[in-house]
């Protein structure tokens, strides 16, 4: 007993030693004075599993009964690269039986660790089981392609590790290529491509470290290598490959145990409110108007491409040794003289012919394109190392011009020509402008993908427009691509349409215009083709914006937007920009709502350009078509007296948007609004929670102000509203909203909130109590730079209207917090937009004066208002950032 207790203290003091060993070297790898951090720790927790091995009696005793074993270490922690909070795997390895005993000593070894919270994995094996289990399932294999001897008879560890090798090599070997090939194909569609996301997986995605140990396991497989630095020995990377491939691990491996440190847990994801707080660990800390954030994620997307561009090597090797074996290796000449193809993969005759013809350094993408196969690794590293020859005279070559152009055409998703050129350094070369957005970072919940990535997705979704389409929409798509003329000036400024994001402290849109223009000019356009593309680039955001930030029921939307554009041709090529645009940033920026919005708005402005007229006969008919169903449906219950008249008072928006049932519920609304001041009617989405309240009442200021104030008072959140005119002297406001957190006493809240509307109306003053209630101050935990509160005021796409956007984040009231300071400066809001730009909040109001009824148009007034709204938004501040350190 008093053994026992000994035992337990010993194991529990190793376990002490081990920690306090872990935490010193923590503190000074996070004082940057550790650059063996993952040795160090690997070496720690070796020194642990010997001592207690050495030292634990229930070891002797089935060593002394002839079960010797092997403690056998795994995974990560196999390959020496222990991060802060790594699991820790290990395989306590057995000859050919498992005794009882062992998991007495399992408990020695592994509780105390536990204890601590370390995430500790075993499994206890004899060596057959092991080898049957690795080639049964991948997951096991590959901790096996990483075992590492710890401790105990390295007999057994050897004898195993010489079967598997056997096996490995002769009747498996085909089998585990294949798992490894099949197994990437399988990590790209879970993880994505991380060297495309702002938000990269640094382990599992394509770019991540799983690259670096597919490679490992791949050079294990096919040569037995030994470590790390035998892929340069036997040939599986170049020296410069090699020493890429050091910095860019010791770059990963730093930022992983950052990331470990600062969430306090296993953490591979860079999620955006960890990334400032890495950086600024990092020292990124660079003048100039570029945020070290993005300096930083730019980094190391560079590093991931490297990554990536490892992985592109292991799948070439893997798939000319495996899955294309029984295939000839013939070599295949092409048509364009100096370049073969061998094992469906394109390479150069030799190196000498490139001296002789460096535009063969943009034929092979070409022939990769029209064929559709790929260049072979070797092919990449020649463009990569000769680069340099395609020079101002090749670049200027008309031929040369047009073969770009050709690539272009042929870039697709599923092919990615542009890709490789910009891996390689040939799409740089050639436009080197592009170089100043490679690898650039859009800081934001918006974006997906980085600025280069995003620009050649823009181009491959345009290149999805020659296909037929599938339904209406993308029918609709293709049509319009069909009309396009000039399809090269289209995708040059899809590759280029983001190329002023090269200067931060520069309006994107117009600075991308000025820096295309020279480029077109040395792509051989003529000068109406460069103002065109010229255009299409300074306004490429106008159709979305238009389309999601204003009235677009309104035909001077439609209008304004024509004036804007004022060619079918550009609108047609503008269209189709928007869309690939859209798609290609993210499903944040494109869905079915945006998606149809943007059509509508396409299909309106055309019918403008191409007819001048401004109601379209067909929006007539449906707006006619509507009134006859509103109308069947109170004949059917008699009640169709006068119907038609309040029908023909109604907006054209309002009859186009809103469905005949819903126009009759309104209808009947306001007839029985009778003396009140409101009445409203509360419904429930289907199969949704927000519930849709329809309130009719007489026109008087401040309306609408003081339902969202009321919504408020009663922590009703507002989702959406619009506002419609009823009948002359009555509104209509929608809003959408969630419903009161207490479901239970639903009904005696919207009471509470008819109650506190009928006061508010009364009393111009009774909401002046919450005002206090609205935040001063707000804090944006994201961990990115907030954007400030933005006003700003349009005057120029409405006759009738001023239209007010307010740009900034959500809080309880802001709607109240806006429309009380448009109603205090003397303005009536007509119709709102309560909309969001992802991470912020836009919400668009067309208002007029309360006095005259008529648009703003006093320079003063209009600054005064905007003082007003800017006065009323609380400040807005970062989340404080505290690094953990000594």
């Amino acid at each position: 007993m008093l053994a026992k207790k000994a035992m337990k203290t010993m194991q529990n003091s190793q376990a002490q030693v081990l920690i306090q060993k872990k935490e010193s070297l923590i503190q000074a790898f996070l004082a940057d004075k550790e650059p063996f951090f993952l040795e160090k720790l690997t070496r720690f927790l070796d020194e642990y599993f010997f001592t207690v091995y050495e030292k634990s009696i229930t070891a002797r005793k089935m060593v002394a009964t002839r079960n010797p074993f092997a403690i056998i270490a795994l995974g990560g922690y196999g390959r020496k690269e222990q991060c802060i909070h790594s699991d820790i795997d290990l395989l306590i390895l057995f000859d050919s039986a498992v005794p009882p005993e062992v998991e007495g000593f399992v408990q020695e070894l592994l509780y105390p660790l536990w204890d601590a919270r370390f995430e500790v994995g075993y499994a206890v094996r004899t060596v057959d089981e092991c080898i049957a289990m690795a080639f049964d399932r991948f997951d096991i294999l590959t901790t096996v392609l990483d075992a590492r001897f710890v401790c105990g008879l390295s007999l057994i560890y050897s004898v195993f590790k010489e079967r598997f090798r056997d096996q490995l090599s002769g009747r498996y070997y085909k089998q585990v290529l294949d798992y490894l090939f099949d197994h990437g194909i399988k990590r790209l569609e879970n993880f994505g491509d991380s060297t495309y996301l702002v938000i990269p997986d640094l382990k599992s995605g394509f770019g991540g470290l799983r690259d670096y140990h597919t490679l490992l396991w791949y050079a294990k497989i096919k040569s037995d290598i030994k470590e790390r630095r035998d892929l340069e020995y036997y040939g599986f990377l170049s020296h410069f490959e090699y020493e890429t491939l050091e910095k860019t691990l010791a770059y990963i491996w730093n930022i992983r145990n950052r990331l470990h440190h600062i969430t306090g847990r296993k953490c591979d994801t860079l999620h955006f409110e960890y990334q400032t707080e890495v950086a600024g660990l990092l020292n990124y800390n660079h003048p100039g108007d570029q945020p070290d954030v993005e300096i930083f994620l730019g980094d190391l997307h560079a590093h991931m491409e490297f990554l990536k561009q490892v992985n592109q090597i292991t799948f070439e090797d893997i798939f000319t040794s495996s899955r294309i074996r029984k295939e000839p290796a013939a070599t295949h000449l092409t048509r364009t003289d100096g370049l073969l193809i061998q094992k469906r993969r394109l390479y150069f005759a030799n190196t000498v012919v490139i001296l002789q013809h460096p535009e063969l350094l943009l034929k092979i993408f070409l022939e990769s394109g029209r064929r559709r196969i790929p260049l072979s690794i070797e092919a990449r590293r020649v463009v990569s190392e000769f680069v340099h020859l395609v020079d101002e005279d090749i670049k200027a070559e008309p031929e040369n011009i047009k073969i770009f152009k050709k690539i272009l055409a042929l870039s697709f998703w599923e092919f990615n020509v542009l890709n490789v050129m910009l891996s390689t350094g040939i799409l740089e070369q050639f436009i080197p402008e592009f170089g100043a957005i490679r690898n650039k970072i859009q800081y934001n919940h918006y974006h997906l993908f980085p600025v280069d990535k995003h620009s050649i997705r823009c181009v491959q979704v345009i290149n999805s427009f020659r296909e037929p389409g599938t339904n209406v929409i993308t029918t609709l798509y293709a049509d319009v691509f069909k009309e396009v003329r000039n399809k090269n000036l289209l995708l040059i400024t899809a590759l280029l349409h983001d190329i002023g994001k090269s200067d931060p402290a520069k309006e994107h849109s117009k600075n991308g215009a000025a820096i295309a223009g020279p480029i077109l000019k040395r792509m051989g356009f003529n000068a109406t083709e460069v103002a065109d593309g010229q255009s299409l680039i300074q306004n490429h955001l106008l159709l979305a914006k238009t389309a999601t930030r204003r009235d677009i029921f309104d035909e001077e939307t439609a209008v304004y937007t024509a004036n804007k554009i004022e060619k079918i041709r550009l609108l047609r090529m503008l269209f189709l920009l928007t869309v690939a645009d859209s798609m290609a940033t993210g499903p944040k920026a494109w869905n079915d709502w945006t998606e149809n919005l943007i059509k509508d708005l396409f299909l309106k402005t055309t019918r403008i350009l191409k007819t001048g007229e401004l109601a379209s006969k067909k929006s007539q008919r449906l707006i006619q078509r509507k009134k006859m169903e509103v109308l069947a449906l109170f004949e059917e219950s008699g009640q169709d007296h006068d119907i038609m008249k309040l029908l023909k008072s109604m907006s054209g928006r309002y009859l186009l948007y809103m469905p005949a049932i819903h126009i009759a519920d309104h209808i009947n609304l306001f007839r029985n609004l009778g003396d009140r001041q409101f009445i409203w009617q509360i419904s429930k989405e289907k199969n949704s929670d927000i519930r849709t309240v329809a309130i009719c009442g007489r026109e008087k200021p401040g309306f609408y102000s003081k339902i969202a104030g009321v919504f408020f008072l009663n922590r009703i959140n507002i989702v959406a509203s619009q506002a419609y005119p009823l009948g002359g002297t009555h509104i209509l406001d929608i809003f959408k909203v969630m419903p009161p957190r207490d479901r239970i006493f639903e009904n005696e809240k919207w009471e509470k909130a008819a109650k506190d509307l009928t006061q508010a109306l009364d009393d111009d003053h009774f909401l002046d109590k919450i005002v206090d209630k609205i935040p001063k101050r707000i804090t944006i935990a994201s961990g990115r730079r907030p954007e400030p509160n933005q006003v700003r005021i349009d005057n120029e796409t409405s006759s009738f209207f001023t239209i007010i956007e307010v740009l900034t984040y959500d809080f309880a009231g802001l709607l109240f917090t806006i429309t009380n300071a448009l109603y205090r400066s003397g303005l009536n809001v007509t119709i709102a937009m309560v909309g969001g730009k992802v991470d912020q909040i836009i919400d668009i109001f067309y208002v007029r004066d309360l006095e005259n009824d008529q648009k703003i148009r006093d320079p003063e007034k209009l600054r005064q208002i905007k003082t007003a709204i800017i006065k009323r938004l609380p400040q807005i501040h970062a989340k404080e950032v505290v690094n953990e350190k000594d």
